[in-house]
C-alpha cells in the first residue's frame, strides 16, 4: 500500500508539474504576439472656442486647450499640462484607450489623434482626441516593436543588420481588443529576408489594413567598406626622357647687371 502511495504521489507531483509548464508556455505565446488593451483615464475641463488671448491664458495657466472630435461633432476642452505629461511619461508611445471625463462627470472613451508642440519650447500646443464608441469597430495605428533582436540569425551568424522600416501599422478593431502594439520575432530573420505585414501573427478581433507586402523589418547584408588601392611607387627609370625637362643654365642663372 505505501508503495502504490509512494508512486501515486510522484505521479501527481509530475502532473502539476507538465501543466504549470503547459501554462506557462501558453502565456509566452500570447505575449509574443501582443499585448492586452491599455486603458487610462484622463480630467478634462470643456471650454468655449475662444480667441488666441484667451488661449494664450490658458497655457499660461498651466492647461492645454484642446478638442474631441466624434462623428462630425467637435468639442472644446482643456487639460492639465502635469496630468497629460504624465499619462504620456506613463504610455510610452504604446497604443491605448482614453477615458475623459469632465467636471460634470460624464465620460467618453478616446484615442489621441494628433499632439502639436511648440516649435521652439517643444512643450505641448493643442490635442485632437477622437472619441470611440464602445463595441464598435475604429481604425488607429499601433507601434511594432522588435524582439529577440540580439538572437537574429542575420545579425548572429551573417554580420547583417536589421532595418526596422514600419515602426507602426494601422488596423481596425473594436476597443476592446485594442492591442498596445504588436510584437515581431526576428530570431530566425536570415540576411536578403523581411517581414512583412502579411507575416504578421493573427490576433483576434484585430485587422490588419496595410498593404500585405508592406514590409516591417528586413536583414540587410554587412557593409564591407572599399579598400584603398595600392599606388606603387615611381621609377624614375621608367620616365621617358622627353618628359624631363631640363632647366637651362642661362635661365636659371641671372646674368650680372641686370
Amino acid at each position: 500500500i505505501c508503495a502504490n502511495f509512494r508512486l501515486l504521489f510522484r505521479v501527481s507531483i509530475l502532473l502539476c508539474a507538465v501543466f504549470l509548464y503547459a501554462e506557462r508556455c501558453i502565456s509566452s505565446t500570447l505575449i509574443l504576439n501582443f499585448t492586452v488593451m491599455n486603458q487610462v483615464k484622463l480630467n478634462v475641463v470643456s471650454r468655449e472656442a475662444s480667441s488666441r488671448g484667451a488661449v494664450r491664458r490658458l497655457r499660461a495657466a498651466g492647461n492645454i486647450p484642446a478638442n474631441v472630435y466624434s462623428k462630425g461633432t467637435a468639442r472644446s476642452v482643456s487639460v492639465n499640462a502635469v496630468e497629460f505629461r504624465n499619462l504620456n511619461r506613463a504610455l510610452g508611445g504604446e497604443a491605448s484607450l482614453i477615458e475623459l471625463t469632465d467636471e460634470n462627470g460624464e465620460s467618453m472613451l478616446t484615442l489621441i489623434n494628433e499632439v502639436q508642440h511648440h516649435a521652439i519650447k517643444g512643450s505641448v500646443n493643442h490635442i485632437d482626441f477622437q472619441e470611440v464608441q464602445r463595441g464598435e469597430s475604429f481604425v488607429t495605428s499601433v507601434p511594432t516593436h522588435l524582439s529577440n533582436e540580439v538572437d537574429c540569425e542575420g545579425v548572429k551568424l551573417e554580420g547583417g543588420m536589421l532595418d526596422h522600416k514600419s515602426h507602426e501599422v494601422e488596423i481596425r478593431c473594436r476597443p476592446s481588443k485594442l492591442p498596445d502594439h504588436i510584437v515581431v520575432n526576428v530570431a530566425e530573420l536570415k540576411v536578403g529576408e523581411a517581414i512583412h505585414i502579411s507575416d504578421l501573427p493573427n490576433i483576434d478581433g484585430v485587422e490588419f489594413l496595410g498593404n500585405p507586402i508592406q514590409v516591417i523589418v528586413s536583414c540587410q547584408p554587412p557593409t564591407v567598406a572599399a579598400e584603398p588601392e595600392e599606388v606603387e611607387p615611381l621609377d624614375a627609370a621608367s620616365v621617358p626622357a622627353d618628359n624631363i625637362k631640363e632647366l637651362d643654365s642661362d635661365e636659371s642663372d641671372p646674368q650680372e647687371g641686370e
